[in-house]
C-alpha cells in the first residue's frame, strides 16, 4: 500500500500555520535592501549549518563555525567537524538551486544530498548516496539502549519510492505540513547507514524552498517555520501511521 500519513491538525497547529502565512505575506510584500538581505542570508546559513551539524555531535562553537564558513583558518578544531560543517553549507547551496522550481523531489536528489554531507567525514563509510544494505538501529548515546529499530534493508527502496511519490502528490496539503511529515517519515525509514538526521533536515528545507517558504533564506524568519515543523512532528508521532509493504 502507498504511504498515506494519518494526522490531526490541532488548533495549535492551525494557529501556527496562520501565523506563518501572515509573516510570509509580509515578507513577500516588503522591499528590503539587497545588501541587507545578503547579510541576513549569510547569517542564516552560518546558523543553520552550525546548529544542524552540532546536533550530530560536532564540537565547533558558533564563532568557530562562522570563521570556517568565511574561509578563515581556525586552529585546534577537528578536521571532521570542519568538513561536516563545510559539507552542510555545500548541501544548503545545492538546495538553493531549487528555490521556487517545479522539479519533483525524487530519490536522486535525496541520494545526492546524502552524498554531499557524508563525503570525506565520519560518515564516509556510510556508503554515501546509497541506501543501506544492513540493519541499523537508533541507540541512546548515554545508556546504549536500542530505542528504535528501522525497517529491514529490503523494505527501504519501496518505502522511499512511496514516500517521495507522496511528497510530490500532496498538492492539497500545506507545504509546512508536508515538510514536517517528510522529516518525521524520513528518519522513521532511516534509509542510510549514517547521516539520516542531517539529510532529513535538508529534505525538509528543500520542500519549503521549492514551495516558496524560504522566507528570503533568513533564519530569523524561517525559524518560525522550523518551530512549526517541530510542532507538527511531535503530534505526528501520535497520528502518522506507516504501513509497511
Amino acid at each position: 500500500m502507498p504511504f498515506n500519513p494519518k494526522y490531526t491538525i490541532t488548533s495549535k497547529i492551525n494557529k501556527a500555520l496562520v501565523e506563518i502565512e501572515r509573516v510570509r505575506g509580509f515578507l513577500d510584500a516588503i522591499k528590503l535592501k539587497d545588501d541587507w538581505i545578503a547579510d541576513m542570508q549569510k547569517k542564516a546559513l552560518i546558523l543553520e549549518s552550525h546548529h544542524s551539524t552540532h546536533i550530530e555531535g560536532t564540537a565547533l562553537s558558533l564563532e568557530q563555525a562562522r570563521s570556517i564558513l568565511e574561509g578563515k583558518k581556525v586552529e585546534g578544531v577537528s578536521r571532521d567537524d570542519e568538513k561536516e560543517l563545510l559539507n552542510y553549507k555545500k548541501a544548503m547551496d545545492f538546495i538553493s538551486k531549487y528555490l521556487g522550481k517545479d522539479d519533483p523531489v525524487n530519490e536522486g536528489i535525496v541520494r545526492e544530498l546524502h552524498k554531499i554531507i557524508v563525503t570525506g567525514v565520519r560518515g564516509e563509510n556510510a556508503d554515501s548516496g546509497n541506501y543501506r544494505k544492513i540493519q541499523n538501529y537508533v541507540v541512546n548515546s548515554r545508556t546504549h539502549e536500542v530505542v528504535y529499530t528501522p525497517p529491514a534493508p529490503l523494505d527501504v527502496p519501496p518505502l522511499m519510492r512511496e514516500f517521495t511519490e507522496w511528497i510530490n502528490k500532496a498538492e492539497d496539503v500545506s507545504p509546512i505540513l508536508v515538510a514536517g511529515i517528510a522529516q518525521f517519515q524520513f528518519v522513521h525509514i532511516h534509509p542510510f547507514i549514517d547521516g539520516n538526521g542531517r539529510t532529513a533536515r535538508l529534505l525538509s528545507t528543500l520542500i519549503l524552498y521549492k514551495t516558496g517558504y524560504d522566507f528570503k533564506r533568513s533564519l530569523r524568519f524561517r525559524s518560525i517555520t522550523i518551530k512549526t515543523v517541530q510542532l507538527i512532528i511531535r503530534p505526528s508521532r501520535l497520528f502518522v501511521r506507516t504501513i509497511w509493504t
